[in-house]
Order: structure tokens, then sequence, then C-alpha cells
């Protein structure tokens, strides 16, 4: 009887569902905030109830049992939980609910659905229940299928997404993370398929994660809203504070490959001083950029830190990173540069919690089907999450009244879409699957003409309704990586920012930031076929090899999941052309 493993990211934050098929292949993964259309999906099941009965038809094979995988140990799960909302909150509100949570007092409705059954729903129970009920009332299912449950440690799944799609036969993991079991950070050795934990003190406390969130919150950003990426975008624009700069740097320590607190009297003016920045209200974001930058260098100097330290227990010239701190691109960039003994570094497309559904389903897979000298991965595709509808297309050709752009003889909509690049358009391109993780990768990106100064504040203004001070990034194609880029790696999910060279960076202001780098996308043919074949044609037409590439959606919401929430987002923005598979329309 084959088997199907469910990978269920059930973290209070991000849920995420992935499936993993009897050969150990990941057929699918989506983080809920895509279906739910809602940002960050906060205590919302990753196997919603209503979606879960298509997915499981879908992409699960037929008469295969299930294996359900969870990226908590359920005994843990509501520990950390609390850990986390009492380090990251100061209003006294959310604190009073907080002790209610941590005391046998009943809550009260509906703050108990919220804190208590939002736990219970997280853990995953919608899966097993449709496949129940299903089998209650449909007969053509096998009644012999059975649904089994497992759960792993939270930093086990995560090294298992980084791991098993990383290219390495061998590497060393390091997480870092808000919290954990037990920990902020972990240490795996990773050996063809084989993930060992390196025994290490485990200090409970201390967490950059949670450092990050509050400097977010500090700059007057919002962390549970998923702000930090605006601290990495204002932070080019300050300098250093050498005040704040003893404050946070005072605070914690590395040793033995985890954070300690380096002097705890330092702990109440560490709190001090970023609650005042959290209780102030800035005139401009500008005027934080001091905070930002400050912020910023204290936790790469951390991470540094932690690098080196794992690199002295484990050593390994092959870096697979993950968790939280991993999605900070900025610090990404630089660490061949910070820690020399490391040759090359690997971070999946989903290094946050969403991504552990996938290391939740291959542990699962791995545990019936123990890996033997295990082949590096060839890249992981990104491109894991739901198909556009062929049906709602239809409804839109023959009841819209949007003007359908025709293709030319011979003409290709990769063409077509290089040529309003050209003259100045932007774009709203939806292609093929949606990309797994927070980033859009050329199936549901808002592309736009890199030479044109203007276009970063347009996007900002016009399309996105976000700060000014927001960078974009560059989708290059890979042959011109290192014309454009110093120092110059692949980045297929990008993962990390590199410095412009000066005279490339020239040549394409709308995708260079203030500080002279871009978080730019490496893109292959064998990759995505298609968004190669326009950014070549955009490259024969002004020879530029890159184009601008942002997420489809406005600020505060998650990217576009269906043809109808991208109609929703062109009609309601200056965008200038949607591109759905091969069909082209303008307002």
């Amino acid at each position: 009887m084959p088997r199907n493993y469910i990978g269920l990211s059930c973290s209070c934050h991000d849920p995420a569902l992935a499936i993993v098929n009897s050969n150990g292949e990941v057929v699918f993964a989506e983080a809920a905030e895509r279906y739910l259309q809602n940002k960050r999906a906060w205590y919302s099941p990753p196997d919603d109830l209503i979606r879960m009965s298509e997915l499981l038809n879908t992409y699960c094979e037929k008469d295969a049992d299930l294996i359900l995988a969870s990226t908590w140990q359920p005994s843990t799960l509501r520990k950390a939980e609390f850990f986390y909302f009492n380090s990251l909150f100061q209003n006294p509100v959310i604190q009073f609910l907080l002790g209610l949570l941590s005391s046998e007092t009943p809550l009260p409705a509906p703050f108990s659905q919220l804190l208590i059954s939002g736990t219970a729903k997280n853990l995953g129970l919608n899966t097993e229940f449709v496949f129940l009920l299903k089998n209650q009332i449909n007969p053509q299912i096998n009644s012999r299928l059975q649904v089994t449950r497992k759960a792993f440690d939270h930093h086990l799944t995560h090294a298992a997404a980084a791991c098993y799609s990383s290219p390495f036969e061998e590497a060393l993991c390091v997480i870092a993370d808000g919290y954990g079991e037990g920990s902020s950070t972990a240490i795996f050795h990773y050996d063809r398929g084989t993930l060992k934990p390196i025994p290490r003190i485990k200090p409970s406390i201390p967490s950059l994660g949670i450092f990050f969130a509050k400097l977010c919150n500090a700059c007057g950003f919002d962390s549970i809203k998923g702000e930090e990426w605006k601290v990495m975008g204002l932070a080019p624009y300050g300098k250093l504070n050498q005040t704040l700069y003893d404050s946070l740097k005072g605070l914690m320590e590395v040793k033995d490959g985890g954070f300690i607190y380096k002097n705890k009297q330092l702990i109440q003016q560490y709190e001090s001083t970023l609650n005042h920045y959290i209780l102030k209200r800035w005139d401009n974001p500008y005027d934080a950029a001091d905070l930002a930058y400050t912020g910023q260098l204290v936790f790469s100097e951390l991470m540094t830190d932690l690098l080196k330290s794992a690199y002295e227990i484990c050593p390994s010239d092959r870096l697979v990173l993950s968790g939280g701190c991993a999605l900070n691109s900025a610090f990404n960039g630089q660490v061949l540069e910070l820690v020399p003994e490391f040759k090359s570094c690997y971070v999946f497309s989903a290094p946050g919690d969403d991504g552990n559904a996938v290391g939740a389903a291959l542990l699962a897979y791995y545990s019936d089907h123990p890996p033997q000298n295990k082949k590096p991965a060839k890249l992981q595709s990104p491109y894991l999450g739901s198909t556009i509808s062929m049906k709602t297309l239809s409804n839109l050709e023959q009841y819209s009244r949007l003007k359908k752009v025709p293709l030319e003889c011979g003409e290709t909509v990769s063409q077509k879409a290089a040529q309003f690049l050209a003259e100045g358009k932007i774009i709203g391109w939806m292609q093929g699957r949606a990309e797994f993780g927070p980033r859009a990768l050329g199936n549901r990106s808002i592309l736009a003409d890199p030479r044109l100064p203007d276009i970063k504040l347009r996007l900002n203004i016009e399309v996105k309704y976000r700060e000014e001070f927001r960078p974009f990034a560059p989708a290059i194609l890979h042959e011109y990586g290192a014309e454009y880029f110093e120092n110059y790696q692949e980045t297929p999910y990008m993962e990390r920012a590199l410095r412009f060279h000066p005279q490339a960076a020239e040549k394409v202001p709308g995708v260079v930031h203030v500080d002279g780098t871009g978080r730019l996308q490496t893109v292959k043919r064998d990759w995505t076929p298609r968004f190669y074949d326009l950014i070549s044609a955009f490259f024969q037409l002004t020879g530029i090899p890159l184009i601008l590439n942002t997420s489809f959606n406005v600020m505060g919401k998650p990217i576009v999941h269906s043809v109808e929430d991208a109609i929703a987002v062109f009609m309601t923005t200056g965008m200038d052309v949607l591109i759905i598979e091969d069909r082209i329309y303008l307002k």
C-alpha cells in the first residue's frame, strides 16, 4: 500500500501544508495565507477543512495511506507560543491576556478561541477529519486506508527542509529563529541524507529572532504583520548610533553555538532602550534610519559570531542556513565574506516556519525510507503551490470588459511582455504554479523596466502602496550575473542581496538600493522557461539582461492566490497590463 506524507507547519504564525508522494517528491507546498488571503494567517489551521478535500484529491495518490507530520512536538507547542508572545509584546492588554493564558483562570470568549483553541487548530486536525469523513460517505474510498500521525522537533524540521533541498552531500546546518523547543538556535551535521544534531549548551531565553522583531517594532513597523523587511530596507539610509550600539551589543554573546546573556544587568537597560523607541511615534520613517542601521549591524555581528562558533564545533566549508533569521537577505549576501571558512551557502526558498511543512513531510518519508548515501538534490523547484483556474479564466474571457491584446503571428507571450516593459509599462504576471516561500520568483510577480529612474517611486506610490524607501529586486539571467554583481553567487530564491558593479548599477537605477546592492534572483531556463524567455526578449530589445521583479500584491496583503485576486489588484492599482498564462489584458 503506497504512503503519502502531509507536512503540517503548525506554528501560531505562517502555517503551511506540504505533500510528499510515495517516491519522496514534494508535489505540493503552500502557506495558508495564500488561500485565506490573510497575511501570515495567524492562528489559522494549516489544513483548512474545505480546502483539504481538493488537495487530497489532486495531489495524493489513489489508495495511499496518509502520514500526517507536524512541526512541533505537542508537549512544547503551547509553551513556545506563550514565550514568543510574552517576549514580543509590551501592550498591557495583551500582557493581561497572556497572564490569563499562563494561569488556571478560564479565558473569556472570544479570547479563549484566539489563544487556546487556536493552538489546537494549528496542530492540523482537519486533514484526518476530511479523510475519515469521505471514508464514511464515499463508498469508492478504500476503507482499509489508514491515517497515522507523527510529530517532529521544530528545529529538526527547519534543518530537514533546508538540507534535503540543498545541492550538498555534506554540510553544516545552522538554525536561528525566534524560538524552538528549548532554544532559539540549533546546529546539525548533514551527511548524505542523515541529520545529526550537535550536542551543546541550549540556552532557553536569548533569541536573535525576537531581538529583530523588537527592533522592527522600535522602528515604527509591526513584526506581527511581518514587517521586518522594512528594517532591512531602511537600514542603509542610516548611520551608526554608538550609544545604542553599545546597549544592544552588550546584551548577548555567542557561546558553544548558542546565545547567552552577556551581562544580565544589561537586560533591563536593553528592554528600556527598545521600549522607549517602541513607544515613540516617528514623524517620518527616515527618522528611525539610524536605529535600523545600528540594529541591523548588531544582528549581522551576532549572526557572524554564531556561524563562526558553529564552524569551530563542526567544521565544514558548506553552510546550510535556515530559520526565520535566514530571511535576512542583507546578511545572507555577506556570509561568505564575513565567514570565509565557508565556500558556499544555501538558503531554502522558505526558511521560515512555513517551510517546515516540507521538512516534516520529508522527515516522515525518510523515517519509512532511510536515506542511504542520498544524492544531492537538484534545485528544489519553488513552484509548488496552487495552479490557475482555467474555468475562471474562461469566465473572465466571457464576461469581463477588459481589453484583450492578441498575439501577432509567431509572437510569444514572453516577447509581447518584454515589449510592454520596454515601453515603460508595469505588468502583473501570473503563470503556472505559485511559488512556495515569501518571495515572488516570476510566477506571481509585478514586473517593470529597471532602467527607469523613477520606477521605484511609481511602484511604491501607485501600485504597492508602501513606503518610498522600499527597494525592488532584479531578476537576472544567470549568464550575466558576474557582469552585474561583485562576487556573484547563484541566488535562485532571491535569498541574498549582492553589491552591483558601479558601472552596471548606472544602467539599472530602478533595482539598485541606496547602498548599491540588489536582492537578486538568478534565472535559468531549465528552472523557469517562460520567465527566462521574457528576460531574454527584454535583453534583445534593450541590451539589459535583467528586469524589476516584485511580488504580485499590495502592502499588507499576501501574494495573489486566484485569478480573482489578480484582477482585484490589477483594477485597484496603477498597473498597466495583466498577463495570465497566454492571455493579455489592458484596462
